[in-house]
């Protein structure tokens, strides 16, 4: 698989296997829901901390691009169950970050495959919108060179590079635009809040994160 897939399939793979694992125990008359969508996601400058074991800490307002539509892309997938109005979801966010301006003592500094926001929302649909909040986790693939030193793209989860980095939470309002039959257009805005703590070389940083998106996509279901 070229590293590119990987950014789109590895993290589907990291949630999706267990929910289906679980679905057969979760029975009941229930609707379902599967979404797809993509993007453009707008993100705040925030602190940015790197420790380095024997060096001082280099601590510094940072800024990122995020290139939604450069490999890999920026996507979502939802997947939720609906009892009347009321629903449970699984949502992932495949988010990246690309810090620009850097430091002279940061030669590269990017999570792009990717800040994966993973989350289980509860959401509401009143007057045919749909309002959630979701909290849950950020899975990050982070690529950086600090002092010369290189992070390794292999260990975390699988041996893939992934890594449970830290805490997410959002909130979201989204519109469905039916098609036909089951198949509906939803147009959605979301704002997330994250922080992670991801590895380099001889260290670490802290990498604290808010966004709003953008977001339409195809959705089938409830």
């Amino acid at each position: 698989m070229s590293r590119s897939c990987g950014g789109l399939a590895r993290p589907t793979a990291i949630v999706l296997v267990p929910i289906f694992a679980a679905l057969p125990a979760l029975g009941g008359a229930a609707d379902w829901t599967v979404e797809f969508f993509v993007g453009v996601p707008f993100g705040f400058p925030s602190s940015l901390t790197i420790r380095q074991a024997g060096q001082p800490d280099i601590d510094f307002r940072a800024r990122y691009e995020t290139r939604p539509v450069q490999k890999p892309l920026y996507y979502g997938w939802r997947i939720g169950r609906w009892t009347g109005d009321r629903g449970w979801e699984v949502e992932l966010l495949h988010h990246k970050l690309y810090l620009v301006e850097r430091p002279p003592e940061v030669q590269e500094f990017s999570i792009s495959h990717g800040f994966n926001m993973t989350t289980v929302n509860r959401a509401w649909e009143r007057g045919g919108v749909v309002y959630r909040l979701g909290a849950g986790a950020v899975i990050t693939h982070p690529e950086n060179t600090v002092r010369g030193k290189v992070l390794p793209q292999d260990g975390g989860l699988l041996g893939w590079g992934y890594r449970l980095s830290g805490p997410t939470a959002q909130a979201a309002v989204e519109k469905k635009f039916g098609v036909r039959g089951d198949l509906f257009l939803p147009v959605e805005g979301k704002a997330t809040a994250s922080f992670a703590r991801v590895p380099v070389e001889g260290g670490s940083a802290d990498v604290p994160y808010t966004a709003v998106h953008g977001m339409a996509g195809l959705g089938a279901g409830h």
